[in-house]
């Protein structure tokens, strides 16, 4: 038993690891003793076995299919925004409102994504997953039903939004049950077919919507929600699910508050509420920007463009960040960065090809975006446990401003009869969670260095002594 004494936590990081590499060197503090023992909490599940494949491969499809719903729903609705806005063209404020039931679905959907990470830590990723694509088929059956555009606020934006909450954590929770040393392979696969969906839903989308109306689309995509809930009943968990006796205690760190202790997760959050501001505009608006601007071409071709530029980003960089030498949390930089840069552009462009290139640029950025969420919440939590609970509440802070945003760019269209406004709202709102990223999370990390430094150099003086 080794004595150890410490004045920070990253002091005590450092002392522990030289501990490791000298067991027999001893740090003496007159203020404070701890004392360290050879038990490790962790060991209990040392035991536990990851498949590596077998029936994980089948999750792998059936949760790349679940993922490709998920994104292609959000990048699906500005189709829908379009037969929206022109079957209920007579109601009052009724672009505002359109725009707002998507930002609503999606921004609920960030907020319930707290409650989804904890109801997997409780009852592992199989039920919730079921529930998630119950509720998701449920919501968009009854929006067939739908005669006034206000009951799409319950029925798509709030209900749907729920649903798509516990799809989605479950989603994200499932792979490690079963993948380890090939988890990012895993990951890869998932996120191709993840792509596929996401290219292929909108030209189904748009022959529906042109063919059939807008009952009929609902009818399809209540189908594809429904078969969700067939794909989370492959989520067998297989790390084990706490039992009844443990609930109590677990409930009580299932929280994950600590995450809030972390400096440059709070400045993450921060900076991803501004730059999330702007970022669903040209994704939830662009397509009745191009009908307005380029009446002549189909606006579903904006989607697959870029759900298929999001899907390439997605699979590329995830196996990039592997490799990165900076902190993460700067390609969340370089999103918002770009982004600004793409909105302010995106009036100037003079033809419809030009516009697709831009929607291709943020296609990719949305992609870098998506892929980099677990990892620089993993990273900012500084533990793989928070991991789960720092996406949930990063996802709890984008929420209201994914609401906003394009709710803010309808009633700027409704003013000014276009969208040129709107976009440079983005583009400003972008470059400022850009600024504070850069700013701030920077100023921390020279703060580290400091103190990783003056560690050093004070084991050193130790150790002659």
């Amino acid at each position: 038993m080794t004595k150890i004494d410490y004045n920070s936590d990253e002091e005590r990081k450092f002392i522990e690891l030289s501990q490791k590499s000298s067991p027999g060197v001893q740090f003496k503090n007159s203020n404070i003793e701890v004392k360290f023992s050879n038990d490790n909490s962790e060991a209990k599940n040392s035991d536990f076995i990851y498949q590596e494949g077998g029936w994980g491969w089948i999750v792998v499809i059936c949760s790349g299919f679940c993922l490709g719903i998920l994104i292609g729903m959000i990048n699906n609705y500005s189709l829908l925004l379009n037969e929206m806005e022109r079957v209920y063209n007579q109601t009052e404020n009724h672009v505002v409102y359109t725009a707002w039931i998507g930002s609503l679905s999606t921004g609920v959907q960030y907020i319930f994504c707290s409650f989804g990470s904890i109801a997997s830590d409780f009852f592992g990723p199989r039920k919730p997953g079921i529930f998630g694509g119950l509720i998701s088929g449920i919501s968009l059956t009854l929006c067939i039903f739908v005669e006034e555009l206000r009951f799409y606020f319950l029925t798509y934006g709030i209900l749907y939004g729920i649903g798509q909450a516990f799809l989605l954590t479950s989603t994200l929770a499932i792979l490690p049950h079963y993948f380890n040393k090939r988890i990012s392979l895993a990951n890869g696969i998932m996120n191709s077919i993840g792509a596929i969906v996401v290219v292929i839903l909108p030209i189904f989308t748009s022959q529906l919507l042109d063919n059939y109306g807008l009952k009929a689309t609902f009818l399809f995509l209540s189908i594809l929600n429904f078969i969700t809930m067939f794909m989370a009943m492959t989520y067998k968990p297989m790390i084990p699910v706490i039992n009844h006796e443990k609930r109590i205690h677990k409930l009580k760190s299932s929280f994950g508050l600590d995450v809030f202790e972390k400096p440059k997760f709070i400045i993450f959050c921060i900076a991803s509420f501004f730059g999330m501001l702007g970022y669903l505009i040209p994704i939830v608006n662009i397509d009745h920007h191009s009908i307005k601007v380029f009446p002549n071409d189909k606006p579903f071709y904006i989607n697959v463009v870029f759900g298929a530029a999001s899907g390439v980003a997605a699979i590329v960089f995830g196996k990039i960040g592997d490799h990165t030498k900076f902190h993460r949390v700067h390609y969340h930089t370089l999103v918002f960065l770009v982004y600004g840069i793409v909105q302010i552009t995106i009036p100037m462009a003079r033809c419809f090809n030009e516009l697709l290139i831009q929607l291709a640029i943020l296609g990719l950025m949305d992609g870098v975006l998506l892929c980099f969420i677990v990892p620089i919440s993993c990273d900012l939590a500084e533990s793989s446990k928070l991991a789960n609970h720092a996406a949930g509440y990063y996802h709890f802070f984008i929420s209201l401003p994914s609401i906003a945003g394009p709710v803010i760019a309808g009633k700027i269209y409704s003013v000014f009869n276009f969208y040129d406004y709107a976009f440079y709202f983005g583009a400003a709102t972008s470059f400022i969670g850009a600024v504070i990223l850069i700013i701030f999370i920077t100023y921390l990390e020279c703060i580290e260095e400091k103190k990783k430094s003056f560690l050093i150099e004070k084991s050193i003086v130790i150790g002659k002594t």
